[in-house]
């Protein structure tokens, strides 16, 4: 049976230079998914020859993937050998989008593999 789902976010940046210049800033906000039959969240091994991240789902999905390499990058793509590329994470570095295309999320390691966390969410197609 679907469920419904309220994601709520926040981010709060900064940045500044030896010069004395910086910048705050800062933002939040919820999002209300329903009819959502697929949730998929945890932390995976992403290979060099390229892991699945997420299956292909009904519809679209809510997609967010973090580096938790120390000096490996990682590339987020729709297809297994890399092309249509969603992001391309340095450690530490992650990706938030909402993605309307039912094809799996792939991710593929630079040099070795690399540790992922993730989550990603259906949508339903009145979303």
């Amino acid at each position: 049976m679907a469920k419904n789902y309220t994601f709520n976010a926040s981010l709060n940046m900064t940045a500044s230079s030896a010069s004395g210049y910086s910048q705050a800033q800062s933002g939040s906000f919820s999002l209300n998914l329903t009819g959502i039959d697929q949730v998929e969240t945890g932390r995976k091994n992403i290979a060099t020859g390229g892991t699945a991240i997420m299956a292909a789902p009904d519809f679209g999905k809510v997609v967010y993937v973090r580096n938790l390499d120390d000096t490996n990058f990682v590339t987020v793509s729709m297809v297994a050998d890399a092309d249509n590329t969603i992001a391309v994470l340095e450690p530490g570095e992650f990706c938030f989008t909402i993605l309307r295309d039912n094809g799996a999320i792939h991710g593929h390691a630079d040099t070795a593999t690399v540790t992922v966390e993730y989550f990603a969410v259906e949508i339903d197609s009145a979303s």
